[in-house]
């Protein structure tokens, strides 16, 4: 009991010193230097790569802009299998409705995996768009979701009753957190830095187009079509931000809890994951660091509260709890 209070003292001390450090972080990024520029402009500047508005994007940029996707978009996919699988955990009136439901969520995780992620983007600036790709697409969400949902059958039932709960709290806090992310985005209506840098080699001041983070501006004129204004919040650092969700599974697998070196390895491992994420979309040009700390901060915080939620009390759902008694 003494050492559980001491990690959350020491838990609350360390998140609140981290708020107050991103805090100022995000009260420097509204100040402007003598020049009248905004320092959360000025730091794209100095990290930026393009050349008359090509933007040269490095490996590193590259290789984030794919991966830190995967933590969210996977989530869907993985959960709804394992859920799939444990009907019998309902009353058995609603055990064929779930089912249908958990098959129609691995196929929609796996249609926005092939369709909305960066990979997809790649494809279809080859050319490959319209009807064509979206139906080759489709079709693949449709096999990907068929042999996850075969390949299901053979996670062991007490694997799948262990994380029933945590399968349900991982998919609400997907759901909310893109959704909030999403909604933001839209009230916000922020141009990229790379589209700036667009503007500025037509010949036009792009940077101009710049405005601080506190400045939500549904109701102004889009240059261009294909700008799509979304800058603020980053959506791939709230999505790498999911990846926290194994923080909470290393509560739940006793088998992990008993390897106290793997909790710092994973808190570690996850925290790098999403700051490399962070600094990877600043030096695409398609994020200010306001963009990617608020990105990354409402994920977290609606992490942490849909994970209190969910395991406050510390147990599984108590219908899972029996079923995982009555195995023993």
């Amino acid at each position: 009991m003494y050492q559980e209070k001491k990690n959350r003292a020491v838990s609350i001390v360390v998140h609140a010193c981290v708020a107050v450090v991103l805090a100022i972080i995000m009260i420097v990024l509204c100040l402007k230097n003598k020049n009248g520029e905004y320092y959360d402009l000025l730091i794209n500047k100095a990290l930026s790569k393009s050349i008359n508005g090509n933007w040269a994007k490095t490996s590193f940029a590259f290789i984030f802009s794919i991966i830190a996707e995967y933590p969210a978009y996977f989530i869907l996919p993985i959960f709804a299998v394992m859920l799939f699988y444990s009907d019998d955990l309902l009353p058995v009136k609603w055990r064929k409705v779930f089912k249908i439901a958990m098959a129609a969520i691995s196929i929609i995780g796996w249609l926005i995996l092939c369709v909305k992620s960066e990979v997809a983007d790649k494809i279809e600036a080859t050319g490959f768009d319209g009807i064509k790709f979206y139906l080759v697409m489709g079709i693949l969400a449709l096999c990907a979701s068929m042999l996850g949902l075969y390949l299901g059958k053979y996670i062991p039932k007490k694997t799948r009753y262990t994380l029933f709960k945590f399968a349900i709290f991982a998919i609400t806090y997907l759901l909310v957190a893109l959704l909030v992310n999403q909604v933001l985005k839209t009230i916000w209506h922020r141009m990229r830095f790379r589209d700036m840098l667009k503007e500025n080699a037509l010949g036009r001041d792009g940077f101009s187009n710049f405005t601080p983070w506190y400045t939500p501006d549904m109701s102004r004129v889009e240059l261009n079509e294909s700008y799509h204004y979304s800058s603020f919040p980053s959506g791939h650092s709230n999505s790498a931000v999911h990846i926290f969700i194994l923080c909470t599974l290393y509560k739940i697998l006793p088998s992990w809890r008993e390897k106290k070196w793997l909790k710092y390895v994973v808190y570690g491992g996850c925290t790098a994951f999403v700051l490399l994420t962070m600094i990877s979309r600043i030096c695409d040009d398609a994020h200010f660091l306001s963009d990617v700390i608020a990105g990354a901060s409402i994920s977290y915080i609606i992490y942490k509260v849909v994970e209190y939620l969910f395991f406050r009390n510390g147990n599984n759902f108590a219908v899972a709890d029996k079923a995982l008694a009555e195995l023993e």
